[in-house]
């Protein structure tokens, strides 16, 4: 896997500017196209028979522009779409079930789902579930303009007050950094732990929070799209944490993850996977191969 350094403040600014515009780009279905079964697709025959008659996956859609609710209720951006493309490669219809983050992994444990889109691939999190790379990113911090900027470095987030996303790799991170600023004899980093990332931008705008963490990818959207910043001035400031791999968790043993990595490989070599990326915004995010359980990049 191509391995990309932490995203800096110069690179996510770029971002923005890449991404304006594109949210009302392409729409994807809540069931694919190759609704059905499409017996001549590539990779038909190599689907285990338990998943012929459709394959369920569960998306959080309000992480544009990976993943959003359309004016029509159906889950649009980056992730339906090349969901929408790997159901064309294996002729089996896909059904994207909208959820939380927070719910998605509770629903994979209780095998709701066939496999789950939007997850970081870490050493803790293969202990429990296959999981298959297919995205780069890196976390920034974002605060409202009006708020003095915190320094490069990790100690300099001692005694701030952090919103973040329950059960995202950031918020563990930031929990371990946490620890060690009060080792050190230095304030805590406050962590207010919410559902999802549009809710962070809320605390922060409100006051109780002086930055949110997230992901860059969303946080470039963010930042393009001035009708989502609930009236206020927005910046990065802090340091960029967390180079990580991205991509999907299935039920540890699952039968289906080589025959989707097969997919999303496929849609690598003929570049469908690149033009929806950066239809997107997102070409500062690309891999170059699909794995199944890879070595993730340090956490620490």
């Amino acid at each position: 896997m191509n391995q990309k350094p932490y995203f800096s403040l110069a690179a996510v600014s770029l971002l923005a500017l890449a991404v304006t515009g594109c949210a009302a780009s392409g729409t994807a279905s809540e069931t694919s196209a190759a609704s059905g079964g499409d017996t001549a697709a590539p990779l038909y025959q190599s689907v285990p028979a338990e998943f012929r008659d459709g394959i369920t996956v569960a998306v959080q859609v309000n992480a544009p522009p990976l993943s959003f609710k359309g004016v029509d209720g159906t889950a649009q951006g980056e992730d339906p779409e090349l969901l929408a493309a790997l159901s064309k490669q294996l002729g089996i219809p896909i059904k994207i079930e909208q959820v939380s983050f927070e719910n998605m992994l509770l629903g994979l444990n209780q095998k709701k789902y066939d496999f789950i889109t939007q997850t970081n691939i870490t050493t803790e999190r293969m202990k429990i579930y296959d999981q298959l790379s297919q995205f780069n990113d890196g976390y920034n911090f974002i605060t409202l303009k009006s708020t003095a900027d915190f320094g490069a470095t990790i100690d300099d987030l001692c005694g701030k007050t952090i919103a973040s996303q329950t059960g995202d790799q950031a918020t563990e991170y930031l929990q371990r950094k946490s620890d060690a600023c009060t080792s050190a004899g230095k304030q805590a980093i406050k962590l207010v732990q919410l559902p999802s990332l549009p809710e962070g931008y809320l605390t922060v705008a409100s006051g109780r929070a002086e930055a949110a963490v997230a992901p860059t990818s969303t946080l470039s959207y963010f930042l393009s799209q001035q009708k989502q910043q609930l009236g206020k001035e927005w910046k990065l400031t802090g340091p960029s944490i967390l180079s990580v791999y991205a991509g999907y968790s299935f039920p540890k043993g699952s039968k289906l993850i080589t025959v989707v990595q097969q997919g999303i490989d496929a849609l690598m070599k003929d570049r469908t996977y690149e033009a929806i990326l950066t239809k997107h915004g997102l070409s500062e995010n690309i891999a170059d191969s699909a794995q199944v359980n890879p070595t993730p990049p340090s956490a620490d």
